[in-house]
């Protein structure tokens, strides 16, 4: 299950909005925004969560939990990224987060690697 700063981010990309923008919608300032998408940043009232759930298009419990279905309306809706590719659990996300730190020529070495380990059977 993803962690509330990685949710929060997630759901703002997924609807294509920049922090200054959800910031606006939800009406704090943006550096608000950039502390709840940091692991050890502040966590949004209850208010602010329903807020960012109805801007961005993505249900409360998700949002506030990670459980039950990401996308309000179901599965006809169509997410802007396969929710599969997401971390399923803290090992992966784990590793996602260090993955995403790095610069991008210091990330391919890296999938390489992990490819080449899978191909290995």
């Amino acid at each position: 299950m993803t962690l509330l700063f990685n949710r929060i981010r997630q759901a703002r990309r997924g609807a294509e909005m920049s922090q200054s923008e959800l910031a606006l919608t939800v009406g704090v300032a943006r550096s608000a925004v950039a502390q709840w998408e940091r692991k050890d940043g502040a966590k949004p009232t209850t208010d602010n969560m329903g807020k960012i759930a109805l801007a961005t298009a993505v249900s409360f419990e998700w949002l506030a939990t990670g459980r039950g279905g990401r996308w309000i309306g179901g599965d006809d809706e169509t997410p802007a990224m396969m929710l599969n590719f997401y971390a399923q659990c803290g090992l992966e996300e784990r590793l996602l987060i260090a993955f995403r730190s790095l610069r991008s020529p210091e990330q391919q070495p890296l999938v390489d690697f992990v490819e080449a380990m899978t191909d290995r059977s």
